[in-house]
């Protein structure tokens, strides 16, 4: 492999990669066959320097056995190298650190209890309850329920559901006999393995979901790539996001199925056009079929390039989008599942999809109450809320120009998001009264057609049920009540969301923003 692209793989695994650089390690690693087996034997290499540290094994006073830890995060791949050479020459990274240093070392696990619900997890020798430290060696079995787990060093957030029984291998290894496990591996976590009876399956940095039992295993990737291995080694292929796959209990391929998960979203089939007198009132924008499209860069954003003015002048200055197409008007609906048909059905069609489009709505609204609120939600590719005039809240994904603002957000990778490797993002508190503001949201895509977003709203103090995943159902942000036909595409929308990717939201009158007269 050339320099350049191995210290990509490098990059990656140190946790140091930039944004810029991640579309081109995920071409490499899609056309590379060479290059997916030096990351997985990299990934192998920092793990068993970990394993190594790992076993260095203390003895305490009262005969329990633990392991101390040197952290992995940042570690470049030359000193990973280096540390197991020199392991083998002075005895298991026992060198520079005295007894009494090593045993101040041991008194946390390889990962921490966050919370349990349902019945009382038990290991093999102790009951565990929140908060409880984990070590490695340790089985834990339950009946009912769910329990979220964080891995210290690698930062693995996993989150299982009975029936249960899994062991903790090491913080780079669980095996799973049964139930089903969702877990978020950040950069320093890549080489994470859940082994199960008939494969491992092996992170290179995403999310999936993993089910074992007594008829075989399942994997649904979220987000990202793993690598599915047999257990001799002799056979190991990648999984992208949105695949799915089923073995049975003799490790023979079931059933794969290579559907995006962002493809299999439902699409809302309501007409979105011809507002009426209470709807908040937008326009679809694009390039017209027929115009050539100048790019400063093959990666430059050119829609939002357009919109850039329009945003900068609080909203007031639409002169920088009089050249765009636009569709029919519109009433905003809500964003909520797939927009693939979006251009189509809002008469935008023909445009020229290399440059994209966006939705644009505008007006006054009014809080349902008075107090504090947060934005919930993401978009692919683009999602930007303002408030008069002022952004907000920014929920796109990780490659979108809307960035360049600044725009204060909070990932939330432990809450299942379909197309995010950060999870569900989230606002600041934003304090509102009684009176109008005026409302400005973008919504769009950066090329092509294959669309899909989540906005949602949480009002602080107000209760919310929670999924099964401990992700609460907050309210999809609408501006009208639903009618009776678009509460059923909801209702759909939500079941396939618990279904196919444990996210879901609710439909609440309550939380209607009316359109202010």
């Amino acid at each position: 492999m050339k320099n350049e692209e191995l210290n990509l793989l490098h990059r990656y695994l140190d946790g140091a990669i930039t944004p810029d650089e991640l579309e081109p390690l995920e071409d490499l690693l899609r056309t590379s066959v060479e290059a997916r087996a030096t990351l997985r034997s990299l990934a192998t290499i920092d793990a068993k320097w970990q394993q190594l540290a790992t076993e260095e094994v203390v003895a305490a006073p009262n005969d329990s056995v633990t392991a101390s830890r040197m952290t992995r995060k940042a570690i470049p791949l030359w000193l990973t190298i280096s540390a197991i050479a020199a392991s083998v020459i002075f005895g298991a990274f026992g060198w520079f650190r005295t007894p009494e240093q090593r045993a101040g070392e041991i008194q946390h696990g390889i990962a921490r209890v966050i919370r349990i619900e349902g019945d009382g997890t038990t290991g093999k020798d102790r009951s565990v309850a929140d908060g409880t430290e984990l070590f490695a060696g340790e089985e834990l079995e339950m009946q009912r329920g769910l329990i979220e787990l964080a891995f210290r060093e690698t930062g693995v957030h996993v989150v299982a559901t009975a029936p249960l029984r899994i062991l903790l291998d090491s913080d780079q290894r669980v095996s799973l006999h049964e139930g089903q496990v969702k877990l978020v591996v950040p950069p320093q976590g890549v080489g994470f393995v859940v082994d199960t009876a008939q494969r491992k399956f092996i992170d290179l940095g995403t999310s999936f979901v993993v089910t074992a039992g007594a008829k075989g295993s399942e994997v649904l990737v979220l987000d990202g790539q793993i690598s599915v291995d047999d257990h001799e080694g002799t056979s190991a292929e990648l999984m992208h996001e949105g695949e799915f796959a089923r073995f049975d209990r003799d490790g023979h391929l079931k059933k794969r199925t290579p559907t995006r998960l962002s493809q299999a979203l439902p699409e809302l089939s309501l007409a979105a056009t011809h507002p009426g007198d209470g709807a908040l009132q937008g326009v679809v924008l694009g390039y017209d079929s027929s115009t050539a499209i100048t790019k400063n860069g093959p990666s430059e954003d050119v829609i939002v390039r357009e919109l850039m003015p329009l945003i900068r002048s609080g909203f007031n200055d639409g002169s920088s989008i009089e050249a765009l197409k636009q569709g029919e008007p519109l009433s905003f609906r809500g964003i909520a599942g797939a927009f693939h048909e979006f251009p189509d059905r809002t008469g935008l069609t023909p445009y020229s999809r290399e440059g994209g489009w966006m939705v644009w709505y505008h007006g006054q609204v009014i809080p349902p109450a008075a107090g504090r609120y947060r934005f919930w939600g993401y978009a692919d590719n683009h999602l930007l809320i303002a408030m008069n005039g002022k952004p907000v809240y920014e929920g796109s994904r990780r490659d979108s120009s809307f960035k360049e603002f600044g725009i204060a957000r909070t990932d939330n990778p432990a809450l299942p998001c379909l197309i995010a490797r950060a999870g569900f993002a989230c606002s600041d508190w934003i304090e509102l009264g009684s009176d109008p503001v005026q409302l400005d949201i973008l919504f769009g895509e950066v090329g092509g057609n294959i669309t899909s977003g989540l906005l949602l709203v949480e009002r602080e103090g107000d209760l919310y049920e929670e999924t099964f995943w401990g992700q609460p159902k907050w309210p999809l942000f609408l501006t009208e009540a639903p009618s009776a036909e678009e509460a059923a595409e909801f209702k759909r929308l939500v079941d396939h969301l618990e279904q196919k990717t444990m996210g879901s939201f609710s439909v609440s009158e309550k939380a209607v923003w009316k359109v202010a007269e």
